[in-house]
């Protein structure tokens, strides 16, 4: 199905100047909520301490910055913001080229790049002034003295993450997350909001959801951080998160699994990627690209989440990572794959016979035979029912209030839906009683 404005959406924020507190930020806040999706907003403040380790930096204020060279600007913020490192130091005067170079960052392995330069995000107690710039831009510098003007301040602000709640029928919470920071780019990671919004969109016309379902888009690690400690007695609710990144651009969807790999959301997660896509890759905690998956599952909170993303492609914390490398295809298999994963979260249960025996289940009152077919009557089908003979032989057994409808399907090989539905008539017909 067609969600209309996903990269309509990422094209009108993503050149913004989105560092961890910054108006830019804040702007892009205000458009979701009255534009796309009502939030709630909470703040941090500057300066307040996280886990007594993190600090809530101040806000950073970009009046200009650029470098000129014989009276002719040569580069400046204004064209794009990833010209200046995050949190840059104010600085201006005539250096020279060797001074230049010491404060210039590019990425060597393209001319026309311009790399994402962050730390100062996280590290408030450090100081630096400095540009980022195509390594095209750096090898042009042939002059010896070039003049640099950076006007930025530094006041006491507020670290925002902007949090939808929607409620179900029990307090067990899914989150959705994604982060919002990262000037200048697209598909990491506004292409991961973009699907969450649409998400929770989806979500909210489901009738009788069973969980409740949060959406939170924050800075990367810093803002999920700052959510948790502040959040406590809620996030105990949290029974699973799953990590929303760079779905837009053209290669395959990619699970990375929780810390221990093995919660049911893994491997209803591997299930729906094995079952419904053609290409897609499954990997281990961590093991490709890192987030705040890592705070989910930070010790005390221990919170088992999932990353889904398309990670790698070459335009990665760049100026390329723009709205031309992400297609509305991309974004909607993304938000087609998590609907399925949470369908099955949704509709998952536990069976429990209400009877002893083996019971006919061809007779008429409750007519629920499964003709797999026979080797005689079959010919070359009987070898693709064997699964179907299994579970028609062995599906009693697994009624004992031990094993879900997921487990079940898994354990004989078969379509989820397929075993969801013939139970579903087990419970219709008086036969066991549905645990959740």
């Amino acid at each position: 199905m067609n969600e209309p404005g996903m990269k309509s959406l990422i094209e009108k924020l993503y050149l913004t100047n989105r560092a961890f507190i910054t108006d830019d930020y804040d702007w892009c806040l205000d458009y979701i909520n009255k534009e796309v999706l009502p939030l709630k907003i909470h703040k941090y403040p500057s300066g307040k301490q996280i886990w007594d380790s993190w600090v809530i930096p101040s806000k950073w204020i970009v009046e200009e910055a650029y470098i000129e060279s014989k009276g002719s600007r040569i580069l400046d913020f204004k064209d794009h913001p990833l010209h200046l490192i995050s949190y840059s130091s104010p600085y201006k005067g005539h250096i020279s080229r060797e001074e230049l170079l010491n404060h210039l960052y590019f990425c060597p392995h393209s001319e026309e790049a311009i790399p994402f330069h962050f730390r100062l995000n996280y590290r408030p107690w450090e100081s630096e002034w400095g540009f980022c710039a195509s390594k095209k831009f750096v090898d042009s510098l042939d002059q010896e003295k070039y003049y640099v003007s950076i006007k930025t301040r530094f006041e006491d602000g507020y670290l925002k993450v902007a949090e939808h709640h929607l409620a179900g029928q029990g307090k067990e919470t899914i989150v959705l997350a994604a982060h919002l920071d990262h000037a200048g780019m697209a598909n990491d990671d506004l292409a991961g909001c973009v699907v969450g919004l649409h998400l929770m969109k989806r979500l909210a016309n489901l009738e009788n959801r069973r969980y409740s379902y949060k959406l939170l888009l924050a800075p990367e690690i810093l803002g999920t951080a700052a959510y948790l400690e502040s959040n406590e007695e809620p996030s105990q609710d949290f029974k699973y998160a799953i990590f929303l990144e760079m779905l837009g651009n053209d290669n395959r969807l990619a699970l990375q699994k929780s810390f221990t790999g093995n919660t049911k959301l893994d491997e209803i997660a591997e299930y729906v990627l094995r079952t419904s896509c053609n290409e897609f890759k499954v990997e281990e905690f961590r093991e490709s690209v890192g987030n705040d998956e890592i705070i989910f599952e930070s010790p005390g909170y221990e919170i088992p989440t999932i990353s889904i993303h398309r990670y790698p492609y070459a335009e990665y914390h760049t100026s390329l990572d723009n709205p031309a490398i992400i297609s509305e295809e991309r974004l909607r298999d993304s938000l087609d794959y998590l609907l399925k994963v949470t369908d099955i979260l949704e509709k998952d249960f536990t069976p429990k016979r209400k009877f002893k025996g083996l019971i006919s289940v061809a007779n008429p009152k409750y007519d629920l035979y499964i003709d797999p077919g026979q080797p005689a009557l079959s010919g070359a089908n009987y070898q693709i029912a064997r699964n179907l003979i299994k579970f028609k032989d062995g599906i009693f057994r697994y009624l004992d209030g031990d094993y879900s409808v997921f487990d079940i399907a898994q354990k004989f090989e078969l379509d989820f839906d397929f075993v969801h539905d013939y139970l579903t008539k087990f419970y219709e017909k008086g036969l066991i009683d549905i645990i959740y």
